[in-house]
């Protein structure tokens, strides 16, 4: 998975993920309904709509403007099989799961 970070002065930047994270992540529509786009943009066509509760997996992931957008493809639902981009308020993906250790906490440090 590329990260392709473009954007609030971030452009050009580019970190790719490590052998072990490069596998599909999944993911699942948190928005009544979200329109798979055919590009990062609200601005671009619609090439199918998943609804909440549809699974996915993460493809691709790039910054534009105030948002994260991630490519993925349908795994369940009305559009299983294609592949888009959504928006991050309308997703829960596998960075919503990755959480903070604090040492005070010792269930992190097992």
């Amino acid at each position: 998975m590329t990260i392709a970070l473009a954007g609030s002065g971030l452009a050009g930047a580019v970190a790719t993920a490590g052998t072990a994270q490069a596998a599909a992540k999944g993911c699942y529509v948190t928005a009544s309904s979200a329109k798979l786009r055919s590009k990062p943009s609200t601005s671009s066509t619609a090439v199918g709509i998943a609804y909440r509760g549809n699974r996915c997996s993460e493809k691709d992931v790039v910054i534009r403007g105030n948002h994260f957008w991630y490519r993925v493809k349908m795994t369940t639902g009305n559009a299983r099989g294609k592949t888009g981009w959504i928006r991050d308020d309308l997703l829960h993906t596998s960075a919503d799961d990755t959480g903070t250790c604090i040492p005070e906490d010792a269930s992190c440090h097992s």
